[in-house]
């Protein structure tokens, strides 16, 4: 099951709902009613990497990814940094929204066109390029953002 097609609410349509409620107990009413509204990280991840034909190894091998985050990050014991997101998102070559999307579910701030590292990444993936020359535009832009440096635990 997609993700896209379980999370059958936007977020437009849970913040009206939201608006609604009024007092405690309908609080914890309606955050058990939605509960299935929830993007889950490992669950979204292990579904980009079956649709995409990814082996958890091909995530280890082809990026600065160490192998044993990796599978954290594949049985969701630990939620990726938003480098460590973005250069999964370049192995499983993610479109901008599939990227967006594990930066929100890990926790991160979706790309953000007016920073200057989200957007050299937001361009490198509308024009699929791979993580060596998006490490060189932000290099060439002197920024602290890496890429190709393994995680830090």
């Amino acid at each position: 099951m997609k993700i896209e097609e379980k999370k059958t609410k936007t977020t437009e349509e849970l913040e009206n709902e939201l608006e609604s409620v009024t007092d405690s107990t309908q609080l914890e009413n309606w955050i058990d009613q939605n509960q299935d509204q929830k993007l889950n990280f490992a669950e979204y991840f292990n579904e980009l990497c079956e649709e995409k034909g990814v082996k958890i190894s091909d995530i280890y091998m082809n990026s600065a990814i160490g192998k044993s985050f990796a599978y954290y990050m594949r049985n969701g014991a630990k939620l990726p940094s938003k480098e460590t997101a973005i250069k999964a998102a370049f192995v499983l070559n993610a479109t901008l929204e599939e990227t967006n999307l594990l930066l929100k579910a890990s926790g991160n701030k979706e790309l953000y066109p007016r920073r200057e590292e989200d957007a050299i990444i937001e361009f490198a993936i509308r024009n699929h390029l791979d993580v060596y020359q998006t490490e060189e535009l932000l290099k060439k832009r002197g920024l602290k953002m890496s890429l190709l440096d393994k995680e830090k635990k």
